[in-house]
């Protein structure tokens, strides 16, 4: 009778905090009320804008943010950017007006505490800022507030014509605006301004990775952490922009290579005729057949600021960030790519060679014998088949993310003072979500965005963790947040390990499985052949 009337009034307990306001909040544009997280350990305020855009600054950095009169409430989880909702019958979510931040704080820590801001991946055209995936719960229990926001997706954030109108990485520009948002604003709701992290997955990192590299965001964040992805690697940025949102327009039955007129037709769309017009085809094919917006070099335009005057890699070699910097890659990231993969698709590779347009061979014949290597290494000289489609996998795992991930951290390691840390994740347990919805469940290790979920308590696993993930949860979710803390994600007796950073003559990485490892490269071989081929054929100009 007791143990009832306990669980009754915890229920209520409970009950009464659910849509509870949290502590109001003052900033410059004005008083925002959020509310309290349903176990009341953190404060929630959800959807605030930190900067503005609507149609007539399309392909523009955006403006500055609303003020307001009264009290903002801060609790709409609904903003996103438009965007196709894959494996849902919605054609189009999203509005133009979607540059929201959301702010979670512990209820009961001490501040100023250390911030961490989450750039969410989705291929430049997925993807937002709220709880479905990115929910607090695992990460703010360590006293740091957490961080995430919208930025425009697809050809509304990527159109990258060289032009006053559209001149390029106008998403790039709103994470900026995000970043300077958070360090103006984020000590009214207890944050350190000097202590901020910035850390994405897939082309969060790739985003991560151009702001480290950027001249533009010096001074905004203290540490960086980039999970699956680098802008170095070959889908980072656009080599020829023009020529993209050329091939888009042909989607929707126009034919021009002239930025004016690409730029007046993209400008009087309707925001849904160009969000459908790449949902023809998976996101891997888009990127193959160059109909993906993506970053790029930005040419210089009187008046316009740019956040990326180079390529990255010339960037990161001539003037790095001297900050503390972490790097991941799952051990079966090339999962997620052959699950789109069809007889058509793995017949057409034979026909191709593997490289992206980052590589510029001076003949075909060197650009042929390059990539007889390269198969032969994965494929030992049999066609690209359904037969060897594991062998595939780890094609995509090595130069999609593995090797430019790697020949990032070598090159940071080698250029500055601070530390720099790499670790691997193997972990297979029960919220490997990736890998669980692909056809290939069943294959040990991790899937490319698998270790997300083992970060953060997203709506979409709405189960309990089990013992054995908790374990997992806890291990990761204590060292990104060490890292955030105090640059050193082991710190004495607060990990089970002593994580060694890179040197500069030796490359160390952690790896995360079943228990804790300090190991060398795990591929150390065909690291050697991707290495020896960027060093001698990476394109060393942009396309302007």
């Amino acid at each position: 009778m007791k143990c009832g009337k306990k669980v009754v009034l915890f229920t209520l307990f409970a009950m009464n905090l659910v849509d509870q306001p949290a502590p109001e909040v003052s900033i410059e544009q004005g008083t925002l009320s959020g509310k309290i997280s349903t176990d009341g350990s953190f404060f929630e305020y959800i959807g605030i804008p930190y900067a503005s855009t609507n149609s007539t600054t399309r392909f523009k950095a955006p403006l500055p943010p609303p003020k307001w009169e009264g009290v903002y409430k801060a609790v709409d989880e609904m903003y996103q950017c438009p965007q196709h909702p894959v494996g849902l019958p919605i054609e189009v979510v999203g509005t133009e007006d979607c540059l929201k931040v959301n702010v979670y704080v512990p209820a009961r820590a001490q501040g100023p505490l250390p911030v961490m801001v989450y750039i969410h991946g989705g291929a430049y055209v997925l993807g937002n800022g709220g709880k479905m995936v990115i929910g607090p719960d695992f990460l703010v229990k360590h006293n740091v507030i957490l961080v995430s926001f919208n930025y425009r997706l697809g050809v509304l954030g990527f159109l990258c014509l060289h032009t006053e109108e559209a001149p390029g990485n106008a998403g790039l520009k709103d994470q900026v605006a995000a970043l300077r948002w958070v360090k103006k604003n984020i000590a009214a709701f207890g944050g350190d301004p000097d202590n901020v992290t910035i850390f994405g997955t897939s082309a969060g990192a790739a985003s991560v990775s151009l702001l480290v590299a950027s001249e533009s965001t010096d001074g905004l964040f203290k540490r960086a952490i980039m999970h699956s992805g680098s802008s170095l690697a070959s889908w980072a940025i656009s080599n020829d922009p023009i020529s993209v949102a050329s091939n888009i327009l042909t989607l929707l039955g126009y034919d021009t290579k002239d930025p004016k007129e690409i730029y007046e037709i993209f400008s009087r769309l309707a925001v849904r005729d160009i969000v459908l017009a790449t949902t023809h085809s998976p996101i891997p094919q888009l990127l193959t057949n160059y109909q993906l917006p993506l970053p790029c070099v930005e040419k210089h335009i009187p008046g316009v600021e740019s956040v990326l005057t180079d390529l990255p890699y010339k960037l990161m070699t001539r003037n790095p960030k001297n900050i503390s910097l972490m790097f991941s890659s799952t051990d079966k990231e090339g999962l997620f790519f052959i699950n789109v993969d069809t007889k058509e698709t793995l017949e057409s590779k034979n026909k191709q060679t593997v490289f992206g347009d980052d590589l510029v061979f001076k003949t075909k014949d060197e650009e042929n014998e390059n990539d007889r290597e390269i198969k032969k290494y994965y494929f030992n000289g049999a066609p690209i088949s359904e037969r060897n489609i594991m062998n595939l996998s780890d094609l995509y795992t090595h130069s999609y993310f593995e090797m430019p991930v790697i020949f990032e951290a070598e090159i940071m390691a080698k250029n500055i003072e601070a530390p720099v840390y790499s670790y691997y994740f193997t972990y297979s347990g029960g919220r490997n979500y990736v890998k669980s919805s692909t056809k290939y469940k069943n294959v040990e290790g991790a899937c490319h965005g698998d270790d997300l979920f083992y970060t953060f308590q997203g709506t979409i696993l709405p189960f309990r963790v089990n013992k054995d993930d908790q374990i997992i949860v806890d291990w990761l979710t204590k060292m990104l947040t060490n890292f955030a803390k105090y640059g050193d994600p082991s710190p004495k007796g607060e990990f089970p390990i002593k994580w060694l950073p890179h040197t500069k003559e030796q490359l160390n990485f952690l790896t995360i499985g079943d228990t804790l490892e300090m190991t060398s490269m795990r591929n150390p071989d065909i690291y050697h052949t991707w290495k020896r081929i960027y060093d001698k054929y990476r394109r060393s100009e942009a396309k302007l």
